[in-house]
């Protein structure tokens, strides 16, 4: 079953694409400039939505794992993984008199600032270009092989597109298709779907 965060997802992209792309598509692809921009916004926010639900569910796991392993002190994958990817500093003389002097328990702080600085990570992601995507979902300790590259490869597709969309004169733009768009967006959501089971089960 897919999570509330995903059903959220496939709603507003429901909605976006009844009120953005044309109900019936042009057979010759032929379509009045006002249809175009539609397209375009579609494209904009469709990419938006995209990437605030990556870094959702990605919030959500990190927070929610921390939350339990404060309360039963039990180990897991995402945590490791986090941890392997934020590393502390040295050890030197001085940080160990710190931590000595402290009395805390130093694995609790360490998971703490490996999850601040995880958590910093995803509140300033800029898009959903492959690279983005990587930095939120590898430490969560998903393997390379979970992640398919056809769908990473569209994404990163998208996320390029989105930024010609949003950053240089329609002039210079690439002629876009309502209906490729749709299509994209539907892959994409597929995509999306089987990495919201995936991420339902990590531990």
């Amino acid at each position: 079953m897919a999570s509330a965060r995903f059903r959220l997802l496939e709603r507003r992209l429901h909605k976006l694409r009844q009120r953005f792309l044309p109900a019936v598509f042009s057979p010759t692809g032929d379509y009045a400039d006002e249809e175009l921009d539609h397209a375009r916004g579609y494209r904009l926010l469709a990419h938006a939505e995209i990437e605030a639900f990556i870094e959702d569910r990605c919030r959500e796991i990190a927070n929610a794992t921390i939350k339990t392993f404060r309360v039963d002190r039990r180990p897991r994958t995402v945590l490791l993984n986090i941890l392997s990817f934020h590393p502390q500093d040295p050890f030197g003389r001085e940080r160990l008199k710190t931590i000595y002097g402290s009395k805390k328990s130093y694995c609790e702080e360490a998971l703490t600032q490996a999850n601040t600085s995880y958590n910093r990570v995803l509140a300033k992601n800029q898009g959903i270009r492959e690279e983005n995507v990587l930095k939120m979902l590898l430490p969560l300790g998903l393997e390379p092989t979970m992640i398919d590259a056809t769908w990473l490869n569209t994404l990163d597709t998208f996320g390029v597109n989105r930024g010609n969309t949003a950053h240089t004169s329609i002039g210079t733009q690439q002629q876009i298709d309502p209906q490729d768009e749709m299509k994209t967006v539907e892959a994409l959501l597929q995509g999306l779907q089987k990495l919201d089971e995936l991420m339902k089960k990590l531990k």
